[in-house]
């Protein structure tokens, strides 16, 4: 699967995780869920339904010898998620209640024809089940105020109004159960079946490949599924040799990491050293197998604005631009948790294999956004880099980057679970 198939059928943390288990079914991984984890083995398993973990291991090697290589990256995305029991009924028009999940950009997601997408869970003999949903054709829109009734809106600034200017127009005429039955329809269960939902909504614009020489990637979402991506190309085309070679898709990056498929989750912890025991018959030297891994924190970065280069640290070389390579992120209170070490790491793998690379640093006086990177460094005490994709427009709801900043982010990152 190619990024732009990837970014187009990946609209929802469920669904970026069912196609990233396809792309390592593809590449020969096993679900190795309810299965004992075998070292020489190539596995991935979903603990959770936005969560990934795939592991390539090496050959059984003696314990002070293994070392853990891991990429972490994200597979939720800023949006309008719907609400339970969403259908309201105003004016004769049948709406859907949404509410804001993480930083998403809200003026972006006016006037967008919306999909829905994510998961249903019902009963059926007994047995309490999950099904993915995804609408091909448009279902709903946020509307937005006529500029006659917000004359002032150009000048003043545009302010959705939070509590119900983003719930979404769904239908007119219909009575107050039908979204519940038209859910029902798409899942093709039965209306007393239905349990609950955690469903998404998500612009049906394809992602494109524009610019003069095609070189801009346009798409919703490519904060971070570009990243997930990546992780997964380069986590197929090694092997493992003295080496764990781990890519790791978490949900619930953007509201923090703190759930079961967070960043912040113990079930990393207790993968990783499985995983170890697998690979060394023991457990005795764990910790400093961790101590000489590295971890990679992937994730998009802000490239430098053509109309807001203000907005960026008065350090040159430390204003990414598009199409300047692999992006590293650096903070000294560790918004990010690149250290003077594990940027050594990375400027030697990108001189050494002559990929262009450039630094980001944020302004002084401007709040810091982070990664997943502090959060996993900190938990299991692990060197951690922090490296992503300049790019514009990161939160909208169409964002742009460079397509040959990708390459060489894959390329990268190939580099980094090699240990070369």
């Amino acid at each position: 699967m190619d990024i732009l198939d990837y970014l187009k059928d990946s609209p929802s943390p469920a669904w970026a995780a069912e196609n990233a288990a396809a792309m390592l079914m593809a590449a020969g991984f096993s679900d190795a869920t309810g299965k004992p984890i075998v070292a020489g083995s190539s596995i991935y398993l979903r603990p959770h339904s936005g969560m990934v973990i795939a592991a390539r291991l090496p050959a059984k090697a003696e314990a002070a010898e293994l070392k853990f290589r891991i990429i972490g990256a994200h597979t939720d995305s800023p949006h309008l998620r719907l609400k339970p029991n969403a259908g309201i009924q105003k004016d004769d028009l049948t709406l859907l209640a949404s509410e804001i999940y993480g930083g998403a950009l809200l003026y972006t997601w006016f006037d967008r024809e919306l999909g829905i997408a994510g998961e249903v869970y019902y009963k059926e003999a007994g047995v309490v089940k999950s099904k993915l949903v995804k609408t091909a054709t448009p279902v709903a829109i946020v509307p937005s105020l006529a500029i006659h009734l917000q004359r002032g809106v150009n000048e003043d600034g545009f302010a959705p109004a939070k509590s119900e200017g983003l719930n979404a127009l769904f239908a007119q005429g219909a009575d107050a159960g039908a979204f519940s039955r038209w859910l029902c329809d798409e899942a093709k269960i039965s209306a007393d079946l239905l349990l609950s939902y955690d469903l998404s909504l998500f612009d049906l614009t394809a992602p494109t490949r524009a610019g003069l020489n095609h070189e801009f990637l346009h798409s919703a979402r490519l904060d971070n599924l570009v990243s997930c991506h990546a992780a997964l190309s380069a986590l197929a085309a090694g092997e493992a040799k003295d080496t764990i070679q781990i890519a790791a898709l978490f949900d619930h990056e953007e509201i923090g990491s703190v759930s079961e498929g967070g960043a912040e989750s113990g079930i990393t912890e207790n993968l990783l050293r499985e995983i170890f025991v697998a690979c060394s018959d023991s457990d005795s030297d764990y910790r400093n197998a961790i101590g000489r891994g590295v971890f990679l924190s992937a994730d998009m970065a802000h490239g430098v604005h053509p109309h807001y280069a203000d907005k960026h640290d008065t350090v040159k070389d430390n204003r990414p631009r598009l199409g300047g390579g692999v992006t590293v992120k650096i903070n000294q209170n560790r918004r990010y948790a690149t250290s003077a070490a594990t940027l050594a790491l990375f400027n030697d793998i990108c001189r050494t294999h002559e990929l262009p690379h450039q630094t980001y640093t944020h302004r002084n006086d401007l709040h810091c956004g982070s990664t997943i990177g502090p959060a996993v460094s900190a938990r299991l005490g692990i060197p951690t880099l922090d490296v992503g994709v300049a790019m514009l427009g990161m939160h909208s709801v169409r964002e742009t980057c460079v397509f040959s900043d990708i390459e060489h982010y894959t390329r990268f990152m190939e580099r980094f679970l090699w240990n070369t």
